[in-house]
């Protein structure tokens, strides 16, 4: 009789820990619904006439452009379409970028600012990064001045690259 007196506790602290362990889980799937914002999307814009495409998402605060870069003008160059990026309600904007392609060749950019364009301006791999996986860009600092940003590349690339944007707030 003394032997069932003695498991008597520990059953009774093991339902305990039983109980407060559904209360736990309950408690941790109503923390977890977080509200979901929808994403901006623009539609794919047809590019220049030599059928280079840019898609554009704004995210909160990103501008994700993806470039593809798959036919030259007729003077030789692999440019696309502008796009438009209002920095103007900001405190400033970085630029980055990367691709899956890894051959070699050279990205660039000018943007739009108080409607004249700059003079283009390359984008260096970053050096400090080493993904085998992927071509990553050194990052750049916009004015809030940009109205709008173009890019183009020093070849034709086998896979799109990939533009961000990050704007801060004032």
């Amino acid at each position: 009789m003394k032997n069932h007196k003695s498991i008597i506790p520990y059953f009774i602290i093991l339902l305990l820990l039983v109980s407060n362990c559904k209360d736990n889980s309950k408690k941790k799937v109503e923390e977890s619904n977080v509200e979901v914002k929808p994403k901006v999307t623009t539609p794919t814009i047809p590019t220049t006439p030599n059928n280079n495409e840019v898609s554009i998402v704004k995210e909160d605060n990103v501008f994700v452009i993806d470039q593809t870069f798959s036919k030259e003008d007729a003077q030789k160059n692999i440019i696309g379409k502008p796009v438009e990026v209002d920095l103007s309600t900001t405190s400033g904007a970085m630029l980055s970028a990367y691709s899956k392609y890894n051959d070699d060749y050279t990205v660039f950019y000018k943007t739009l600012e108080n409607n004249a364009w700059s003079d283009w301006v390359e984008l260096k791999e970053n050096e400090h990064v080493e993904n085998p996986n992927r071509k990553v860009f050194s990052p750049q600092n916009l004015k809030t001045s940009v109205q709008k940003v173009q890019f183009k590349s020093s070849k034709i690339t086998k896979s799109e690259v990939i533009f961000r944007i990050y704007t801060f707030e004032k």
